[in-house]
């Protein structure tokens, strides 16, 4: 395409071509709202996805001077390949919408079967262009909301300034806050002034004593529970509850005030977008623990996170763990996709909200049955927050000797007392267990049917029935030279070579030597976002574009 000539990193030249054929094809589409019933409401949607689309590159162009070279390159290769997929479906459309040859408008038959086929063609047409712009967005978001991240008021002033949608028609000015509420979501979780209005956390916890009107089943090889409560206007309340133990209990008041802004930070209604359940709040016992405080063996307390079910699900959830060891492996490679996509993308806006995870594993993952086409049709949902803490925060190098937890951690945060501080690396190297264990679509552990224990299957190689110091051994000796050879030996036969290669980098994600995410100096940056970037390149974009 001649006009990408040297475009480069120079992101507005490329967004004003993308805003030119955009709305190129949106002139087209207008012509066709009384078409016919279907195509007039593919020409809707096409809109709703145009007003999303215009105020993400208005924004863009506006605040690209603040972005780093990194993140701007980033920009640069997605909005170069929007452009030439919007170029060739406003060709196809405006071919399309060409008046019918004289000779057909003399026949009336051959005219209607004409308009006919026509319209069939406008209609797939259409459907393309939506698909294009919906995977665009989808594709973006993630670097999208990390420019909420960035400290600068420029930010806020841009979020606020009102656009001209279109000179095609007269629909009154909006500001990107408004269009699109989750950047809010984001940007306050970001923020401690009071731009985005009040920061108070009232009503954000509620009396521990109200989950015993609930009716709570455990999900199956998972720490989080399903609860059901009935109010007295008829209705059931469905809640996914996921349990704190404050330990050291002298810590107790510190992991509150994180839950309560975790919860702040969650109180946002887009739980496919984001890959994190919407938080109702947290209860809290009404007695605060204060004999023993510094006394570890003192009875820790307990808080709960009270999750929302995720709209256009149905049905009880299952664990990540139960779903590999319980259910048969996917005919075909796109579920496995799916599971390996969401996943990436949910630990993304952890670290975009402004926490490590620090416990993610099969069960702190749940799986649901999505109701609404357009979704996968299965969704997941990270949870587990057992141990998460602001990344800012400071780590109290606490652990345990837990098979189930050591497996999914790098050598150096194993053991009951870690070498390292947890920083979001130790995320990636987690999500990279995750993702060997999605691509064999076989559980690196099971549970024994009457203690419960965590035992290894056959895959790991130790006994089935071994000594814990053992193969704590194992896993801080040899776990992770285990899991490469995995990686690089055997997984390209099940998933292909570059799903093999996006975990092998996760997984070697805090080797001095890996070029991606090695050097721990180069992601020492003010807002947090370099490293969020890189995620966003190395494991993120390269996962989004497997397909079968």
């Amino acid at each position: 395409m001649a006009e990408l000539v040297g475009l480069a990193l120079a992101l507005p030249p490329t967004i004003d071509l993308c805003l030119k054929y955009g709305r190129q094809l949106r002139a087209l589409c207008a012509n066709l709202r009384q078409a016919d019933a279907q195509i007039s409401e593919r020409v809707i949607r096409l809109d709703n996805n145009w007003m999303l689309f215009t105020h993400k590159l208005d924004f863009l162009k506006r605040i690209q001077h603040l972005i780093e070279d990194d993140h701007r390159e980033i920009w640069g290769q997605t909005l170069r390949i929007l452009l030439s997929k919007l170029e060739i479906v406003t060709g196809i459309i405006n071919r399309l919408v060409r008046p019918l040859p004289v000779f057909l408008e003399i026949n009336h038959s051959l005219e209607v079967n004409a308009r006919r086929g026509k319209y069939i063609l406008i209609k797939k047409s259409l459907d393309k262009a939506i698909e294009e712009l919906e995977t665009w967005q989808q594709t973006t978001d993630q670097s999208w909301f990390l420019l909420m991240r960035i400290a600068d008021s420029q930010v806020d002033l841009a979020l606020q300034t009102p656009i001209n949608l279109d000179a095609i028609d007269d629909k009154p000015q909006s500001n990107t806050a408004t269009a699109i509420p989750s950047t809010v979501t984001i940007r306050a979780s970001r923020m401690q002034d009071s731009t985005y209005g009040s920061s108070s956390e009232a009503g954000l916890t509620f009396d521990a004593a109200e989950l015993s009107k609930m009716f709570i089943q455990q999900v199956a090889f998972s720490q989080i529970s399903i609860a059901q409560r009935l109010y007295g206007n008829g209705q059931v309340g469905v809640y996914i509850l996921n349990q704190i133990t404050c330990e050291p209990v002298a810590k107790y008041q510190l992991i509150k005030k994180d839950a309560r802004d975790l919860a702040r930070k969650l109180q946002h209604n887009d739980p496919h977008t984001f890959g994190l359940l919407a938080c109702k709040g947290v209860a809290v016992p009404l007695s605060t623990p204060t004999k023993g405080l510094h006394d570890r063996t003192t009875a820790p307390s307990m808080l709960t996170m009270v999750f929302r079910q995720p709209v256009h699900t149905t049905g009880i959830p299952n664990s990540l763990r139960y779903v590999l060891s319980h259910t048969a492996p996917p005919q075909t490679l796109s579920l496995r996709f799916d599971y390996a996509k969401q996943l990436a993308r949910s630990v993304s806006y952890v670290h975009t909200f402004g926490f490590v995870h620090k416990n993610i594993r099969p069960e702190s993952i749940l799986v649901f049955t999505s109701t609404k086409s357009g979704l996968p049709s299965q969704s997941l949902f990270l949870v587990g927050f057992e141990n998460f803490r602001r990344e800012d925060g400071s780590t109290q190098r606490l652990g345990d000797d837990t098979l189930e937890r050591n497996l999914y951690r790098h050598s150096s945060r194993q053991g009951a007392s870690p070498n390292e501080d947890y920083i979001m690396q130790h995320d990636i190297y987690s999500l990279g267990v995750c993702l060997l264990e999605i691509g064999f679509w076989k559980s690196f552990i099971r549970y024994h049917p009457q203690t419960g224990q965590a035992l290894p299957t056959e895959i790991l190689p130790v006994s089935p029935h071994p000594d814990i110091k053992q193969v704590n051994h194992f896993l801080h000796t040899r776990g992770k030279e285990f899991l490469l050879h995995l990686a690089r030996n055997e997984l390209p036969q099940y998933m292909g070579t570059r799903y093999a290669e996006i975990v092998e980098t996760c997984l070697t994600c805090l080797d001095p030597d890996n070029q991606d995410f090695g050097d721990e100096r180069e992601f020492q940056d003010e807002d947090g976002i370099r490293v969020g970037v890189r995620y966003i390149e190395k494991v993120v974009l390269r996962l989004n574009q497997l397909c079968v």
